[in-house]
């Protein structure tokens, strides 16, 4: 049998999910509820984009430092007072009638519903960046439904650390800018299912991990690659990418011209691309990295 706890005053006023989520719309508070070995906890959210957050658990390893580091990916996003970034795993942020999706199929057998995607996108709460990262909350969220788009940046370059790529930070990395090509390998070999946006500075050394790292983000849908190793764009295949942007960087001298040719050189490569969603192209001798941000 389910046992609901509130943690607002007095106990909750009704036992079904649609009077549950309702009482703490108002309310703007939180209950949880026990079904067995399962925890729903659910809490009502005005920063940012209003909705519900709602995290599933196992009783055992209880709280949400137990859902940190799981082998699943994709994660929630909302905010909270403390807003530091704080990255978690099966939780989801949620409308009102979904929120009550959630409760009546947890209230029935304490199950996750299928009526939403259980995560994606981050969760900001109180928790410090985790180590080994520097990490930058991006974008706005906007609507109360539950993928928003705002996200955590960050930079890798220098020595590879392969032990970055085992981090939960980076499952949740919605941008990253790669100051060092020797990373795009790490990239390709270890994909980043919440990266919408790369940005790649390719003034020294070889563009040739770059297809493998396009091919393995399943969400990327924005590319910026500049420096003179774009003048060897090797051919990208990717079903999301959406826009693209190509530039051979600051010339050494601003009264030096570009090399012969070399608009004709990338719009080749280019044409040699596969890219289906995408809409935007350009193509300058400089362009807005946003490495300096």
């Amino acid at each position: 049998m389910a046992r609901i706890h509130d943690y607002s005053k007095g106990e909750p006023a009704g036992d079904d999910a649609a009077s549950l989520v309702a009482r703490h719309e108002a309310l703007d508070s939180s209950f949880w509820i026990e079904q067995g070995e399962a925890v729903l906890e659910v809490s009502h959210i005005r920063y940012g984009a209003e909705g519900f957050f709602c995290h599933w658990h196992e009783r055992t390893g209880h709280g949400t430092l137990a859902a940190i580091g799981r082998g699943r990916h994709g994660l929630a996003l909302a905010f909270d007072g403390g807003g530091e970034p704080f990255v978690i795993d099966s939780a989801c942020a949620i409308d009102r009638a979904a929120a009550v999706a959630v409760v009546e199929r947890f209230l029935h057998d304490g199950g996750r519903s299928e009526a939403v995607r259980w995560g994606a996108g981050i969760v900001r709460t109180t928790m410090g960046d985790e180590a080994g990262w520097v990490l930058e909350a991006i974008g706005q969220p906007s609507g109360p439904r539950g993928w928003l788009p705002g996200g955590l940046r960050s930079t890798v370059g220098g020595a590879v650390d392969p032990a970055l790529a085992q981090t939960a930070s980076w499952r949740a990395l919605s941008e990253v800018l790669v100051s060092d090509v020797e990373w795009l390998a790490t990239l390709a070999e270890t994909p980043m299912p919440a990266l919408r946006r790369l940005v790649v500075d390719a003034r020294q050394g070889s563009l040739a991990a770059l297809p493998a790292a396009v091919a393995a983000a399943p969400a990327l849908a924005e590319l910026i690659v500049f420096g003179a190793a774009v003048l060897e764009l090797p051919r990208l295949v990717s079903p999301t990418l959406q826009s693209i942007g190509i530039g051979l960087g600051e010339l050494a001298d601003a009264a030096d011209d570009p090399p012969p040719g070399w608009f004709n050189t990338i719009a080749a490569a280019l044409a040699r691309c596969e890219l289906p969603a995408l809409h935007t192209a350009s193509i300058e001798v400089t362009i807005d990295s946003g490495m300096e941000v």
